[in-house]
């Protein structure tokens, strides 16, 4: 079996640990009131009138996203080139195409490429901040508002992060955050 270190309860003593706790302890995830705590607070932090959905990652997050915006084979949706798996694969599980858009000196999309690379068939916009440095969401917001496509912001490794003044998950259409073991605040054991 092959893991990638970081990832969540993948290495045996976490396996061992989440069995322990699942059959030992139930009343601690059965009538806890965590999600319920993090959902609230997550509210109050991002000063928003709607409830975030809490689900099991940040990839399954935005595989739901994408469902919901029935993106279908054919749709396109642009992603910066400097990503990774979990942003790629649910795009590809929902029969969209990932096309990618070169970053810039930020390591983040390039607003220049990003309008270099739309056509008709272009759905959905990832905006990625890249190791919790916000994307030039300004002309990156102006290039995806001129042509009508649907932004989500990718806050995996940016929870605390603000541009200009306002925090990162508010400025797109929607956006998803993670609480992995490698994240800024992790849930994992």
């Amino acid at each position: 079996m092959v893991h990638i270190s970081l990832s969540p309860n993948t290495e045996a003593s976490d396996r061992r640990l989440a069995a322990f706790v699942f059959f030992l302890f139930p009343w601690r995830w059965k009538k806890g009131n965590a999600t319920k705590t993090l959902r609230d607070e997550l509210k109050t932090y991002l000063k928003s009138d709607t409830k975030p959905f809490l689900l099991s990652s940040g990839r399954a997050s935005f595989f739901i996203l994408l469902k919901a915006l029935d993106i279908k084979e054919e749709d396109e949706v642009l992603v910066q080139a400097f990503t990774c798996n979990a942003v790629i694969n649910p795009i590809l599980w929902q029969g969209g195409t990932p096309i990618y858009v070169d970053i810039d000196r930020t390591y983040n999309m390039s607003a220049a490429d990003l309008e270099k690379k739309i056509t008709p068939k272009s759905k959905v916009v990832v905006f990625q901040h890249t190791f919790g440095i916000p994307a030039n969401m300004e002309a990156l917001l102006r290039v995806a508002r001129a042509h009508g496509l649907f932004v989500v912001e990718d806050c995996a490794h940016a929870l605390g992060a603000t541009y200009r003044g306002e925090k990162v998950g508010t400025l797109g259409d929607a956006a998803f955050f993670s609480f992995g073991r490698d994240k800024v605040i992790s849930s994992v054991y």
